[in-house]
């Protein structure tokens, strides 16, 4: 049965994805400058700066996860901007070897990618294939 796209949802899909790609943007911008370090360094203690750095990797990248369930896509469209948050991660660590003061690290790769798979963990039923989904209904309907 095909969906049929009202005003509502139109509105919903683009109030809401501006809001997502103004946080990737914005996430971005703070990869790639040297403001957010000197921040952090003014902010936090000395012995919390570093792993203060690291959790707002992740959560950050769990969040750009955690907010795609609110955006009225398919699951193909969540397969494709996952693929381009993974990108996106080791992206912008090979863009931090040209700024000044930031030092490109797989090590924060890695834990964007933790990030992700944090995201997902928490939002799982949308990426179960439909297959799932239709056996939880006829199991319902059983019952």
């Amino acid at each position: 049965m095909a969906e049929t796209w009202k005003p509502g949802r139109t509105r919903k899909l683009v109030v809401r994805s501006l809001g997502w790609c103004l946080c990737v943007a914005l996430w971005t911008v703070a990869l790639l400058s040297i403001f957010p370090v000197r921040v952090g360094q003014a902010v936090t203690p000395s012995a919390l700066h570093f792993p203060a750095a690291k959790c707002l990797h992740i959560s950050v990248y769990a969040f750009l996860i955690v907010y795609l369930k609110w955006l009225p896509l398919g699951r193909c469209w969540r397969w494709l901007l996952l693929a381009f948050l993974s990108l996106h991660a080791a992206g912008t660590e090979f863009g931090q070897q040209f700024v000044a003061g930031r030092h490109p690290s797989f090590h924060d790769v890695l834990l964007d990618h933790f990030g992700l798979m944090l995201g997902m963990a928490l939002t799982w039923k949308r990426w179960l294939p439909h297959y799932f989904a239709m056996q939880d209904a006829e199991c319902r309907m059983q019952n």
